[in-house]
């Protein structure tokens, strides 16, 4: 009980993938039975003329044969025709319920398939009797007899409105009584289904909730996955990819406020600033090889600033000498002749 108060962290995205994997998903069956029995009810009231004309007829069919004798062909021609005419008539019907109960979980979780494995730990009939008495279980128990429940109620209550009706209908001829009884089930059909509409909403957010809830981790949980990330050689490389495009970005920014640029001319580019205020000699504020070189180059004559070609200096540079660290001793001379010479031409 105290760990479970513990956990009022909300699940990473490591905690929710790794969830997912495993095939534990806010997944609720009472959206999917909505969706497919509105929509397949939808299509057999108005996009269905063809099935629903293939049904009456079968009726039509089996209701004439009431008092004709029947025999072994009889039988069978009654067997294959209502097997054949239901098939092609319900065919459409099937094919669109495959594809919304589809559309149903992809719309909650996305595309998810895991593979399936044997946990012989379920097959326990002890483990199995805990599982039939779990929290969740009670719940999906308690909002089925709800529904059923309110069904019953509503049936009862349409029934009461609708007794008189269908008393009357008994009086009519044969099929305008089996077109009253169709509007009647259409009636009791609509009202079932917006009842499980509305608890399929009810459903979904309490899904929602009951799973992020079950996914929720305390600090220690939290502090535990994080390090085990650190330790992680993908993770750690894509950190270090992360930083170094940073720090890249960085080094780019800072390129305009150069002084100089000295090249090799083509694969090496040190850009070189110097405020005798600041420092005592020039800085290396950014350097690069081939496509970073070339980019260095790119913001130097956007910005007017000296492109210098010195191959050895600039390689030598580049290989010695990291970014922000100020011109050693060994390079004043040759740095010193580059700063007169700009110097120079800014005159």
């Amino acid at each position: 009980m105290a760990e479970e108060e513990d956990k009022t962290e909300e699940p990473t995205d490591k905690k929710v993938e790794d969830a997912r994997k495993e095939g534990n998903v806010g997944k609720s069956a009472e959206v999917v039975g909505a969706l497919t029995l509105t929509l397949g009810s939808v299509y057999l009231l108005f996009f269905s003329s063809a099935t629903t004309n293939s049904i009456k007829h079968l009726m039509y069919f089996s209701f004439d044969l009431i008092g004709h004798e029947m025999d072994g062909n009889a039988y069978y021609t009654l067997f294959d025709t209502t097997l054949t005419t239901m098939l092609v008539a319900l065919s459409p019907l099937f094919v669109l319920i495959v594809v919304l109960v589809l559309i149903g979980n992809w719309a909650q979780f996305g595309f998810l398939i895991n593979p399936l494995k044997l946990d012989v730990g379920k097959i326990n009939p002890l483990k199995g009797i805990k599982t039939l008495f779990a929290l969740k279980k009670v719940i999906e128990a308690a909002k089925l007899a709800a529904k059923l429940f309110v069904i019953i109620v509503v049936m009862c209550l349409l029934f009461l409105l609708t007794g008189e009706a269908f008393l009357a209908m008994m009086d009519k001829e044969f099929y305008a009584s089996l077109e009253a009884m169709i509007i009647l089930i259409s009636y009791f059909l609509a009202a079932i289904l917006l009842i499980i509409i509305i608890f399929a909403i009810m459903d979904f957010f309490f899904t929602k909730h009951y799973y992020v809830k079950s996914l929720k981790m305390s600090k220690q949980e939290i502090k535990d996955e994080y390090k085990n990330m650190e330790g992680d050689p993908l993770i750690k490389g894509r950190i270090r990819k992360l930083q170094m495009k940073m720090a890249q970005q960085r080094m780019m920014q800072s390129v305009p406020d150069a002084d100089v640029i000295i090249t090799n001319p083509t694969h090496y580019a040190v850009a070189l600033k110097y405020d005798k205020t600041v420092n005592a000699s020039p800085l290396i504020i950014a350097k690069g090889i081939d496509f970073l070189a070339i980019k260095i180059k790119d913001i130097a004559n956007e910005n007017n600033i000296p492109i210098i070609e010195n191959p050895a200096l600039a390689r030598a540079l580049y290989d010695q000498l990291e970014i922000d660290q100020s011109i050693p001793e060994e390079f004043f001379k040759a740095i010193a002749e580059i700063f007169t010479y700009i110097y120079e031409l800014k005159k």
